[in-house]
């Protein structure tokens, strides 16, 4: 299970634009139940056009949705995913918040209430790992619920805002992972004293991961094809989880040192096969897990991702006007600013 961000991303690729559900905590789930797990994500979606988007994309990847609140005073949360290149003629992306059609500004993340997760609270389920990514009332609630139970919990933050419930998040967790890009300039975060394991992503470097206070490097792998580095460090997050999160936090905290690399580099090989194609979520478009698995087994030979077979091209697709989608968040808009005058 896991609660965060779960947003609708409209991805501005080389042939045409299509929809894909995302947000790192709904990427996680998504790449969990596509590796076999029962998934279950938490959290606050609209009532709206992008919200039934993202919900029937899950259905159709065996996503369980039934903890997603369909909330009518919300909007669904859009980010647009759009392409450059760098000075070295590198293909980058970039995230914007803003319509392309009409230049206003998106719907963004709005966390779920603690009575709107009171449902799952007060269930008899018993997660084996609980995944969080943003820092609210609701899902420090849930990350306790879940750690009480005996669930690994994964804390994957990408800012820090409020320093006290930060903090809380950072105690309640077993594994905590970060960027270092976006927080790489908090000294404080490796040096926390609470998570079992602490793993810092460095892009193209690789990663270092903590362990029984000694520190590790793990370098990345390499691909002779890159599309997109988006969804990464999720694909990284889920393949560590698939290998050491079956059995829960007591048998994670027995892990060896070789157990945790392995599944770590398991994810890094993950997130390197999905740079291959456009999206945080490409690599389930375009390949089965039987062509995954051929490419496995040639990177343990080589290291090198080559020849990898896909499928013919996936149907990607986009709700037809996209402006609608920003509509709800413009009419909220205006109701306060009538409520104000």
């Amino acid at each position: 299970m896991g609660t965060g961000f779960i947003a609708l991303d409209i991805v501005e690729g080389k042939l045409n634009t299509f929809g894909a559900a995302g947000g790192s905590c709904g990427n996680v789930m998504a790449m969990l139940a596509w590796l076999g797990w029962t998934a279950s994500p938490i959290g606050r979606l609209g009532a709206d056009a992008a919200g039934e988007f993202v919900v029937s994309e899950y259905a159709k990847l065996g996503v369980d949705c039934r903890h997603i609140v369909r909330d009518e005073n919300v909007a669904t949360p859009i980010v647009i995913q759009r392409f450059g290149e760098t000075a070295e003629g590198e293909r980058t992306h970039r995230f914007s918040l803003s319509c392309p059609d009409c230049g206003g500004w998106l719907p963004r993340f709005r966390p779920m209430t603690i009575s709107q997760a009171a449902p799952v609270l007060e269930s008899s389920l018993a997660p084996k790992v609980f995944y969080l990514d943003r820092v609210t009332p609701a899902s420090l609630r849930l990350a306790r619920w879940a750690k009480d139970l005996g669930a690994l919990v994964l804390f994957e933050p990408s800012s820090v805002g409020d320093e006290k419930p930060f903090q809380r998040a950072i105690d309640l967790c077993h594994v905590l992972k970060y960027s270092h890009d976006r927080l790489g300039h908090i000294p404080d975060l490796a040096a926390a004293q609470s998570p079992d394991l602490i793993v810092e992503t460095l892009g193209e470097q690789g990663l270092r991961m903590r362990w029984r206070g000694s520190w590790s490097v793990l370098p990345a792998f390499k691909t002779d094809v890159f599309e997109d580095a988006a969804g990464s460090g999720d694909w990284c997050s889920a393949g560590l989880l698939h290998l050491v999160g079956a059995r829960g936090a007591d048998a994670f905290q027995a892990s060896k040192r070789d157990n945790l690399e392995r599944a770590l580099k398991f994810g890094q090989a993950l997130a390197t096969l999905n740079c291959r194609f456009e999206g945080a979520r490409g690599l389930m478009s375009f390949m089965d897990h039987q062509s995954v698995n051929k490419a496995f087994r040639e990177l343990l030979e080589t290291r090198v991702f080559a020849e990898v077979e896909h499928l013919e091209r996936s149907s990607r697709s986009l709700p037809e006007d996209l402006c609608s989608l920003c509509k709800p968040q413009k009419k909220t808009r205006a109701r306060n600013k009538k409520k104000a005058g």
